[in-house]
């Protein structure tokens, strides 16, 4: 297990998460705290983030290759997090699009086997705009270019307004938009095992979601989309909805 340990200040600390029982029930509880605060329900939080890399932190991130995950704690308490694995294993359907034609790519000279995907970084909202979120990603962005990564790749969702203005802010750009179109109440029925993650520990999205309309930019969205996008509580409500996920990049 690799150790990555950052003193930001005398009372928060960036450091490797310690794989115990408690402070990976606390990684949950922050996941759970982040995503409910957007309008996420617990089924849709549970299926899709706890019971999937998450299920078990320590061999998904920890022992996975050029792969990590860290807190941010004051003193027993962690209060913000982030995984890093590489685009192959976080974002697999992606990354075998990009294998497979060159076009899609981001970053023409770069190979997806050179980029990474940052994953479930999230901070309590009690301790926001605290900086505690750019110490957490510059932690990551040091890594990374450590490991010889070219890029970093992730998604978020587009109501999640506060995360994308973030990842805007230091410096990431805005790629692709996926509309996916979901039935909730469907999909919180499946089985664990028809959508858990593979031996690989790769997530299969299109197995939640079904095949996604790919937007380039914000502006090719159309005004339903807007309405949609700007209610997502009342969206959660609904049996059938869109669901949108936006692309983020970075060249390290």
């Amino acid at each position: 297990m690799q150790s990555n340990d950052i003193n930001t200040n005398s009372t928060i600390l960036i450091r490797t998460l310690h794989p115990t029982e408690n402070e990976i029930e606390q990684c949950h509880n922050i996941t759970r705290s982040v995503f409910k605060e957007y309008g996420q329900s617990d089924e849709m939080i549970t299926k899709y983030m706890i019971e999937q890399d998450m299920s078990d932190i320590e061999e998904n991130y920890l022992k996975l290759s050029r792969s990590h995950w860290w807190v941010a704690v004051i003193g027993e308490n962690i209060i913000g997090q982030v995984g890093l694995q590489p685009m192959s294993v976080g974002d697999r359907e992606y990354y075998n699009k990009l294998i497979m034609d060159e076009s899609l790519r981001f970053y023409k000279d770069i190979h997806p086997d050179d980029i990474c995907e940052l994953r479930r970084m999230a901070v309590l909202s009690g301790y926001q705009n605290q900086h505690i979120g750019r110490k957490l990603l510059q932690t990551f962005i040091d890594f990374v270019r450590k490991q010889d990564y070219k890029a970093t790749h992730l998604t978020t969702g587009i109501v999640m307004k506060k995360a994308c203005n973030f990842y805007e802010r230091c410096g990431f750009k805005r790629g692709q938009i996926f509309r996916y179109t979901i039935d909730f109440n469907e999909l919180i029925s499946k089985d664990k095992k028809d959508i858990a993650v593979d031996s690989k520990k790769t997530d299969k999205i299109t197995k939640f979601f079904g095949t996604p309309v790919v937007f380039k930019t914000l502006n090719d969205l159309t005004d339903d989309d807007w309405e949609q996008i700007n209610q997502p509580k009342m969206i959660m409500e609904m049996k059938s909805k869109y669901f949108y996920i936006q692309n983020f990049w970075m060249k390290l």
